[in-house]
């Protein structure tokens, strides 16, 4: 019922606001007699001249310019004015018997001048009026003055002249400064700076005044006057805090913002090897931790905001394009069995936005700021704004990049010596003869084999940019489309990409604005095996080429590749397939009405839609493929959602004392995802691939899935300011949910926040260091609406059965119905403070704040008597705290400039509490007999802690062994000894049993930080970026394979643990000795795989040069560039990459390095040039 409702009152409201957009069918019937009003409203008195002329501009959403003296003391007879007739009629007929006229200069300009007999153009007016001296023309006007102009006593008008001004803005110190806004006063005509300070424009006389703004410098004006060529200087501003901030629904005055509220301008975006937005981000801003899951071209990323806040939801923020929120994360239904390839898609949802399109963003963090999307601003919200045309000439750019990128470090294993004598001595210390003599080792010596060879490679990437954009004070434009090749640094990996992206803005008149924002992009992605949960080596190319033994080759004598190597990493790169297809289309369509001065109405609709076909192929060879004769896999998914929202907001300056800025609206979104996939096994042949599923012996059952969902709410803000010191936000949101049982639907999230610009107070005026100081508070409530579609309804699954001798399909329930399912809330409150001194040379930030996120969405176990074993509901609670500090400084101006900033973040997450539940576990990743959890979420502790054994030593002799706890592994001397940490009674028993399990890792920093310094010199700039975490730990399970060092007829090992292995005792008191015989750690997931993942980056260099385009004609800037990624890494892990998370994107998985693809080191060449 709630639902038919909320659809009714969307119908009802776009309705209203097409009532707004276009004429109703009535409308001829209205005009008729609305013309006659109109012109008897006209015709009641006469009327001053000046203010027809102001009429006819606001009717007609046009500029008419004129000189004050023409139009001074005359009124116009009461003339039957038709506003329904073009303008010029109606010029035509109010300026009748004045002695003036008019010219069209351009589309939306007229200009009023006196009239000119014909007979009285001298031969001098022969020569062009636009190459005329605006000086010569005014002079000879105004002797040409005729008889009427002296009956009206007024003076001869100079009349206003189209003339071009061309000119260079530069700094205080003589430096260009390009993007500078140069807009005629009193008029929507303007262009910007080029790459170079210059700018050309046209002005409609010699009186025109310019103004020159720019962010961070003082705005100037200049009269045109007899000047052609201008050359402008700005000054650094103090008026920093009138720079706006994009905020939900609309943006703030920098200097009235309350919340906590991150912004980067992204410049210079085209130069980073980035290929998603996220990544753009990394090390710059405060708060926001970043990882790379993997390396792999187009991977996923797990994006946190001020910590993990839900144990079973999504922990990732809601992402807004343009206005539009969109899915953060995959869209994909897990559908089929796709065994040896990747359990999560291989591209990230986000990867289809072209990074090279972006002109800002901002991060909203404190409950004041996310507020406003109500259920789903718990985990922060990321506000993407793309790049639009502006006011001016066209601009045609083109940017083009090319990257080559290697593997940054190979792990050491053993070559084929070293590899033989440890197989020899495992055998020997297992009580068995050696397996290789003198002579064989005598051969191998020199045979450096290295699988890692066979994989990796030097890869290449080209990107390509083109963009049109322009227009003028009525419509502006910006096209652009983008190109991306991408190799993977393994070979036949690969992510292609082609956007195109168009916005468009038309101020249709002085009141209505309209526009649209069009996004589509289409992607391949060329994967390999990696990241399985199985343990089988063959499951992961990277995997594979670490733990294959240097005995085996991947070609036999004949060059083929060998088949009969089961797992065998060339042919998993080879003859395995794994392609990825997307497609994303994202429009936006919006219709702006200014009702009243600062009151507008904002109608906002558009649609997203993204369809994905995944095709897989095991063949012979590989373990899968051999097992099953060829396995294929094919799967089609797309998620469709469309988007309406009215809103209605108020700006506006009451008073000079008073301020207030308000916006309340309704919004509706809907969305429909769907998806099948198969799994076909038994081909004849490996030829077809997974072309040919017909031919396919054993077909598995489709698996399907449809779901829909929609979500409606009402929303409001109110921000206050008194006298520019004192602030208060009001802000709340309803929302109301399908995914949610009736009576659960509707929720409330509010927040408040209070702020003191300390600096406009009295006594603070004499402490002119300080040009700002406010302090922040606020708090509120928002939430996290990831609750799994149908989650509150009791589920069916189908069963087979055999009944009169043949086989039926019935239907069990699957879960039991929770009509009280509701979201997760998290309150959250913000204490912090922006300083800014010398000018605001000088900028300090610090953010402390507390987050306590309940109702929780658990399973919790329940008696077997049910039926169930599980129950879902709202218990249990999680607590993030943090500090947040940010630094930047403009440390040197002039022809050498230096700026530099930094940000450093703490974040302490911790499980208060998971209601009846003690403790809830991960998933297991059963590698090698590993089958038990790696993570924990236990009270006291980080979510997705790591649980496992503590390993303390090796026993050295049999007296020790002994002498300790009773261990059913039946150590021997030189094998790992392990604590005995608790028994049933949580104390030592003297026995190693599960019990013996604590936590020993956490998977989140105690800290992050970032350091960005740029500098620059006349056209020469330098910007260099340091990145590092610090505190976390990464579980590195290839180390459960590659250390155990008692695997020889399948594993190779690692050159550092061979080389410390106990031989003896007192040899060795960390690597336990060779053996052939049981399994790693007995199975066991210890802290001795548990690594410090700590590091310090520097993340980016580049360096570029503005190359000076005077002398070209048609070139407005050209800029050279070269830029290293990754280039130098500090840090103690033993694994390729310390940022690394193979199953990242789950809470209760963080941390995991088992066959991931790690980060490359990027090298970057590439020019923009701008026509």
């Amino acid at each position: 019922m709630k639902k038919t409702l909320l659809k009714t009152s969307v119908l009802v409201l776009s309705g209203l606001g097409l009532a707004l957009m276009a004429p109703p069918c009535w409308s001829q019937t209205y005009a008729m007699v609305q013309r006659q009003q109109e012109k008897a409203k006209a015709a009641t008195a006469p009327q001053q001249l000046r203010d027809v002329l102001k009429t006819l501009k606001n009717r007609y959403g046009v500029d008419i310019l004129f000189e004050g003296g023409s139009v001074e003391r005359i009124t116009v007879a009461p003339e039957q004015l038709d506003f329904s007739e073009k303008l010029e009629k109606n010029l035509d007929r109010v300026l009748q018997a004045t002695g003036l006229e008019y010219k069209k200069v351009k589309n939306g300009t007229y200009l009023i001048v006196e009239s000119q007999p014909a007979k009285k153009i001298s031969s001098i007016d022969t020569q062009p009026l636009s190459n005329r001296p605006a000086d010569d023309f005014a002079r000879q006007e105004a002797e040409k003055s005729h008889s009427l102009g002296n009956l009206l006593r007024r003076e001869s008008p100079q009349p206003v002249l189209e003339q071009t001004v061309k000119g260079r803005i530069t700094d205080e110190a003589g430096a260009s400064l390009p993007g500078v806004s140069v807009v005629v006063k009193g008029t929507q005509r303007g262009t910007t700076s080029n790459a170079d300070g210059e700018f050309e424009l046209s002005v409609p006389g010699s009186s025109s005044v310019l103004v020159f703004s720019f962010v961070g410098y003082q705005s100037k004006e200049m009269t045109v006057g007899s000047q052609t060529t201008l050359a402008i200087s700005l000054l650094p501003s103090d008026n920093a805090l009138e720079e706006v901030v994009v905020v939900g629904y609309g943006s703030v005055r920098k200097s009235d913002l309350t919340g906590s509220v991150a912004q980067l301008k992204m410049d210079g975006t085209n130069e980073l090897p980035v290929t998603s937005v996220e990544q753009m981000l990394q090390g710059r801003v405060s708060g926001v931790q970043i990882t790379q899951n993997t390396g792999a071209p187009g991977g996923g990323i797990s994006f946190l905001v001020r910590g993990a806040n839900s144990v079973t939801g999504s922990n990732e923020p809601l992402v807004v394009i343009d206005g539009y929120p969109v899915e953060s994360g995959s869209t994909r239904p897990n559908l089929g069995n796709r065994d040896g390839f990747s359990d999560t898609p291989g591209n990230n949802a986000l990867a289809n936005l072209n990074p090279n399109d972006i002109e800002s963003v901002e991060i909203l963090k404190d409950a004041s700021a996310t507020a406003i999307y109500g259920s789903r601003g718990a985990n922060g919200v990321v506000l993407i704004t793309t790049k639009r045309g502006q006011a001016g000439k066209e601009r045609i750019e083109y940017n083009f990049r090319y990257d080559l990128s290697q593997l940054p470090r190979k792990i050491g294993v053993l070559n084929t010596e070293d590899y033989m004598a440890y197989s020899n001595e495992a055998y020997l210390n297992s009580g068995r003869d050696s397996v290789f003599n003198y002579l064989a080792l005598a051969n191998s010596r020199g045979d450096n084999f290295n699988w890692q060879d066979v994989i990796y490679r030097t890869s290449k990437t080209q990107m390509h940019q083109v963009s049109v954009s322009g227009g003028d004070e009525r419509l502006r434009y910006m096209i652009a489309a983008n190109y991306l090749s991408q190799e993977g640094i393994i070979t036949n990996s690969g992510f292609n990409r082609g956007t195109v992206r168009a916005n468009l803005d038309r101020q249709v008149n002085k009141r209505l604005k309209v526009g649209l924002n069009f996004n589509g992009a289409m992607s391949k992605t060329t994967s390999v095996p990696q990241s399985t949960s199985n343990g089988n080596i063959s499951g992961s190319v990277v995997a594979g080429a670490i733990f294959s033994r240097p005995l085996d080759k991947p070609y036999t004598d004949d060059e083929e590749l060998d088949l009969a190597l089961i797992g065998n990493p060339a042919t998993l790169i080879t003859l395995s397939e794994d392609d990825n297809r997307d497609r994303t289309v994202l429009l936006n369509l919006y219709a702006e009405y200014e009702i009243a001065d600062g009151l507008k109405f904002r109608l906002n609709t558009g649609v997203n839609d993204r369809q994905t076909l995944r095709q897989t192929y095991s063949p012979r060879g590989t373990y899968y493929g051999t097992q099953n004769g060829g396995q294929a896999y094919q799967g089609v998914s797309g998620a469709f959602n469309y988007l309406t929202e009215y809103t209605l907001s108020y700006n506006k300056d009451i008073t000079d004392r008073h301020r207030v800025n308000a916006v309340g609206g309704f919004t509706w979104q809907e969305w429909t995802a769907r998806g099948l996939g198969i799994t076909v096994r038994q081909f004849p042949n490996d030829n077809l691939t997974y072309h040919d599923l017909q031919s396919g012996n054993t077909i598995e059952k489709p698996a399907t899935n449809t779901q829909q969902w929609a979500l409606a709410s009402w929303l409001g803000r109110v921000n206050y300011s008194f006298d520019n010191k004192y602030l208060v936000t009001f802000t709340g949101r309803t929302d109301g949910s399908t995914r949610l049982a009736p009576g659960s639907k509707w929720s409330f999230f509010p927040s408040v926040a209070v702020g003191w610009n300390i600096h406009n107070e009295n006594f603070m005026k004499g402490l002119t260091q300080i040009s700002e100081f406010k302090i922040r508070a606020s708090y509120g409530m928002s939430g996290n609406q990831s609750i799994g579609v149908g989650s509150t309804n009791a589920r069916l699954n189908t069963v087979s059965a055999v009944a009169d001798q043949s086989i039926v399909v019935g239907y069990t329930q699957a879960s039991m119905a929770n009509n009280s399912l509701g979201w997760e809330r998290t309150a959250q409150s913000n204490l912090g403070a922006d300083i800014s001194l010398f000018d605001h040379r000088l900028r300090l930030g610090f953010d402390y704040y507390k987050k306590r996120t309940t109702d929780l969405l658990l399973n919790l176990q329940i008696p077997p008597s049910t039926g169930f074993t599980t129950y879902a509901t709202n218990v249990g609670e999680i607590e993030n705290k943090g500090l947040e500090f940010e630094l930047e400084g403009r440390i040197f101006r002039g022809l050498f400039r230096w700026d530099a900033s930094g940000n450093i973040s703490f974040n302490r997450n911790k499980v208060i509490h998971l209601g009846e539940l003690p403790r809830m576990t991960g998933s297991t990743f059963g590698v090698n007999n590993l089958s038990q959890p790696l993570h924990i979420a236990l009270p006291g502790y980080p979510i997705g802690s790591y649980f496992g054994y503590r390993i303390i030593g090796v026993y050295q002799t049999q007296e020790e062994i002994t002498a300790g706890p009773s261990d059913p592994a039946r150590p021997t001397p030189g094998d790992y000894k392990y604590a005995d940490l608790g028994g049933p009674n949580g104390v030592p028993d003297g026995q190693i049993t599960a019990d013996d399990r604590t936590v020993i890792g956490n998977p989140y920093p105690d800290y992050i930080f970032g350091l960005t310094n740029n500098f620059s010199w006349k056209n020469l700039t330098l910007s260099v970026l340091f990145q590092g975490s610090v505190g976390q730990d990464i579980i590195n399970l290839n180390r459960h394979q590659l250390d155990a060092m008692n695997r020889v007829s399948s594993n190779n090992v690692r050159q550092e643990a061979w080389d410390n292995r106990w031989t003896g005792p007192g040899t060795s008191n960390t690597y336990a000795k060779p053996t052939t015989f049981g399994y790693p750690f007995q199975g066991r997931f210890t802290d001795f795989i548990v690594e410090d993942g700590s590091f310090v980056r520097l993340k980016n260099i580049t360096i570029g040069y503005n190359i000076p385009v005077q002398k070209l004609k048609f070139v407005r800037s050209f800029r050279v560039f070269a830029t290293g990624t990754n280039l130098l890494t500090f840090t103690n892990y033993k694994g390729y990459d310390p940022e690394i998370s193979g199953k990242g994107g789950n809470a209760m998985t963080p941390g995991v390095d088992y066959g991931s693809i790690p980060q490359m080191k990027v090298y970057s060449a590439g020019f923009n040039v701008g026509f």
